[in-house]
């Protein structure tokens, strides 16, 4: 639950942050944050049943890895469609 909360706290600095220094657009900047949340649709969708299936632990690490690994790769998105994809990852882990 914190974890949520703090990926919408930081998507609301990111977002506004970008809108500036890419010149972004309301409707483009709003895209960054709708990634996230159908990433998690996605990610509940898949992951939940995973769990089920082989175990929470070993899809908790899987989730953790994926958050983790395309957070720190959003820091390095050269573009808007590569920032989205990243920030759609994050919401899948």
């Amino acid at each position: 639950m914190s974890a949520d909360a703090m990926e919408v706290t930081l998507l609301s600095y990111l977002s506004a942050m970008l809108r500036q220094e890419w010149n972004l657009s309301g409707s483009e900047s709003a895209t960054i944050t709708s990634s996230v949340f159908a990433g998690q649709l996605v990610g509940a969708l898949f992951l939940g049943p995973l769990g089920d299936r082989i175990g929470r632990r070993p899809v908790f690490i899987l989730a953790g890895s994926i958050i983790s690994i395309f957070g720190l790769l959003t820091a390095v998105a050269w573009n808007l469609p590569s920032l989205i994809l990243m920030r759609m990852f994050v919401g899948f882990g």
